[in-house]
């Protein structure tokens, strides 16, 4: 979340293999837990700047996009993403709210701003 690599906190650990057991209990399915997700973390700064940057992949058939984002107390958050045909700005920027990249009341203004940029690039010449 912080510093200048936020997205290492997010790979997945795996854990350390354990031995099985020959017999396992039977479970109730009834008393069975689905597992609840964990609560992201909210983002309390706001965006004061944004840059936006797309280019097509060595195989011209996807582009990945460059966000860099400078918050209220000058922290730099870069993020990149290979976009997929179905991808649209509004999604984009309400799955950054929902995984806490960037404040909740900048999600309109960050999803105008990437619509301009996708007819920017996207658009023939």
């Amino acid at each position: 979340r912080n510093g200048i690599y936020p997205l290492m906190n997010f790979a997945v650990s795996r854990p350390h293999a354990l031995p099985r057991v020959l017999s396992q209990p039977q479970e109730d399915p009834q008393k069975a837990k689905t597992p609840t997700p964990e609560p992201f973390d909210v983002e309390t700064r706001k965006v004061v700047q944004m840059q936006c940057n797309m280019e097509l992949n060595e195989d011209k058939t996807q582009w990945h996009l460059t966000l860099l984002l400078i918050l209220e107390d000058k922290l730099h958050r870069q993020l990149s993403y290979d976009l997929l045909p179905t991808d649209n700005s509004k999604d984009l920027a309400t799955e950054l709210v929902h995984y806490g990249f960037i404040h909740e009341d900048d999600c309109e203004k960050l999803a105008n701003f990437l619509e301009n940029t996708f007819h920017k690039y996207r658009s023939p010449p």
